[in-house]
């Protein structure tokens, strides 16, 4: 009679990973983080930089892509706290192929905050 084994460790684990895995990939921020980032302008305090990928599924040149973008963007602003009461794109271009920059991607749009400065006058 042959006694049943244990499943190794590693084998659940990796089961686990690939779960995880495709859990993360139905998260509807995916695409955003995978795809895009929000960073400040050191080089101009107020400006924002939103850089995207475009790709077969966000064409850089269709209205759904840059819908999908302008959604993406806007989770970014939500996320870290930046512009409450909006924003207004400056300017959206194609960023050079050969501009060194670490996250590859192809479009830059420059956003600054609509909201008014509040605070005590002096």
């Amino acid at each position: 009679m042959r006694r049943p084994t244990a499943t190794p460790a590693w084998t659940i684990l990796s089961l686990l990973a690939l779960a995880g895995c495709a859990a993360i990939e139905d998260r509807s921020d995916y695409h955003r983080h995978s795809m895009s980032d929000l960073r400040e302008d050191w080089r101009r305090p107020g400006v924002l930089l939103f850089e995207a990928t475009s790709s077969s599924l966000f064409p850089a040149d269709s209205e759904a892509g840059e819908a999908t973008r302008m959604e993406w963007l806007a989770g970014w602003m939500k996320r870290t706290g930046h512009c409450p009461a909006g924003w207004e794109i400056l300017s959206r271009a194609a960023i050079d192929p050969a501009e060194v920059h670490a996250r590859r991607h192809d479009l830059r749009y420059e956003v600054r905050c609509t909201e008014q400065a509040t605070g005590p006058a002096h």
